[in-house]
This record gives structure tokens, C-alpha cells and sequence, in this order.
């Protein structure tokens, strides 16, 4: 059965979970061990192959972040910040004491911002082009800047594969209304949370060492949206963190090498 607007979606299934009052979109898949699934600036639909994947070997929770999808967003959450202490009352509203934590590009950035409060909820963190950390030194900047892209060229740049069906305005008129609204929900989502400072939190970097679970930092080799100096500064701030570049990989590990990634987080689960 096809779930709205999220048709590549249905090897699970859809549902709304109350979180102490705000109604949230859940995806849920597989069996296994719980997984909670953290995403990027695509939503949960854009990491469909990733969480398919995943499902073999976990139970897969995938909430859409609120704002993003069909979630409310109470006007009190408005940092990614405030995203870290929501998330872990998403975990105690699914009863989950712990669990296998991966998150990719803002949806990392909220992972480590959870983590940071309560490392004990994880068995496993996996960061996957990771946001969150200052993106520019004085006049260099690090992270491009995804609201000065159009929206084809921003697609270019997310991985090596083909974009998404929302990256270019001439595919975005002609799809279906459920799914342009999750476009545009997503958009205006990360536009809340990341206008200023971009993409950021100052203070996470000071937090980040109290992350004490087993770490895997994530770049594709080829990521166009972050520059080295970027991935250098996330590996001084969490030196804990192994580290492993994806080869034939954009920002996008989770749409260009699904798979690999995949396997890498079930290996690294049975240690």
C-alpha cells in the first residue's frame, strides 16, 4: 500500500505519535534491535533506500523531526537544540531506554545535540555528514550555503546519483499536492532551524566530549556541500569518533551508497 506522498516508502508503516502533546509523523520498520533514524534536510522520504536496508537488521523508528512532514512543531522548539531534548522524550514515548542512534547531515546535527544530554540512550552513534558545528572561519566558509542555491544546483551537489524529484522546478510543478506539501514543509523546517546561525550551534562543540558511547563519523568522498576544514573540525571536537570516508559518495551517503552504509552500521552494531 502506498503511503502518501511517500511512495517509496512502503515496506512499512506510517503512523502519529503523541510526544507529551505534539503529534509527530513515525515511520516504523522491520525487525530487530531499535534503531532510531534521525534525518537530513530530505526528511524521512529521501533516506527510503537507507531505512529499507536498515529494516533486515533492525526495528526501525524514523520520526520526522517537527516541522518536517506532517509533524507539528509547538512555536517553543525552535533550535536544533531544543530538537535534542524532544528527541529523547520521542524515546520515551516509544519506550525505548536505548538504542542504536543514526542520524544524517541535520538530522546528525540533532542526533549529537541529544546525545550530548544523555549519552547513555545509545548502544551505537552513527553521524553521516554531520552538521552543527560553526561552518565558517572569519570570511571562509566551510558549508555552502544551501539557501543561496537554486534548487537544481543544490540537488547537483547533494550526491553523485540523480537528484530527487524536488530538486528541479520543472519535476516539482507536476507532482502530486501530498508530496510538494512535504517539500515545502521541509524547506521551510530547515529555514527555522538553520537561518542563523547557519547551520549551527556555538556551543556544541563544548559538549560533544561528553558523548561516551562507540562513535562513527561519516563523509562521502566527495561531498560538495562540506569542505575539509569542516570535517577536520568535527574530528578535534570529537576525537573519541573513528572516522571513515565513503568512497563514490556525496553529502548524501544515505541515497549514494545506502548499502555500504548500511552494513557498516549492522557491523559495528554486533561488536
Amino acid at each position: 500500500m502506498e503511503i502518501e506522498g511517500l511512495g517509496d516508502l512502503r515496506f512499512g508503516a506510517l503512523s502519529t505519535l503523541d510526544v507529551l502533546g505534539t503529534e509527530i509523523e513515525l515511520f516504523t520498520a522491520g525487525r530487530g534491535a531499535p534503531l532510531l533514524f534521525l534525518h537530513g534536510l530530505d526528511g524521512i522520504e529521501g533516506a527510503a533506500a537507507l531505512l529499507e536496508a536498515l529494516a533486515e537488521d533492525f526495528t526501525v523508528y524514523a520520526p520526522s523531526h517537527p516541522g518536517f512532514g506532517n509533524s507539528a512543531r509547538p512555536a517553543r522548539l525552535n533550535r536544533v537544540d531544543d530538537l535534542g531534548y524532544f528527541t529523547l522524550d520521542v524515546m520515551d514515548s516509544l519506550g525505548l531506554a536505548s538504542a542504536v542512534v543514526v542520524g544524517v547531515s541535520f538530522g546528525a546535527w540533532v542526533a549529537a545535540e541529544t546525545l550530548t544530554k544523555a549519552s547513555e540512550r545509545a548502544t551505537l552513534l552513527v553521524l553521516a555528514s554531520p552538521l552543527g558545528l560553526p561552518t565558517a572561519d572569519r570570511r571562509e566558509q566551510h558549508v555552502a550555503d544551501v539557501f543561496m542555491l537554486s534548487r537544481q544546483e543544490l540537488g547537483a551537489r547533494m550526491q553523485l546519483g540523480p537528484p530527487g524529484p524536488g530538486s528541479d522546478m520543472a519535476v516539482l510543478t507536476k507532482l502530486p499536492e501530498p508530496h510538494i506539501r512535504r517539500l515545502m514543509r521541509n524547506d521551510e523546517a530547515v529555514s527555522l532551524y538553520g537561518w542563523t546561525p547557519y547551520m549551527s550551534n556555538p556551543k556544541l562543540g563544548d559538549r560533544l566530549h561528553r558523548i561516551a558511547v562507540p562513535t562513527l563519523v561519516a563523509w562521502g568522498a566527495e561531498d560538495a556541500i562540506v569542505r575539509a576544514p569542516y570535517r577536520e573540525a568535527w574530528r578535534s571536537a570529537l576525537p573519541q569518533a573513528d572516522v571513515e570516508l565513503f568512497a563514490e559518495a556525496g553529502h548524501r551517503i544515505h541515497a549514494d551508497q545506502p548499502q555500504k552504509l548500511a552494513s557498516r552500521i549492522v557491523a559495528l552494531a554486533a561488536r
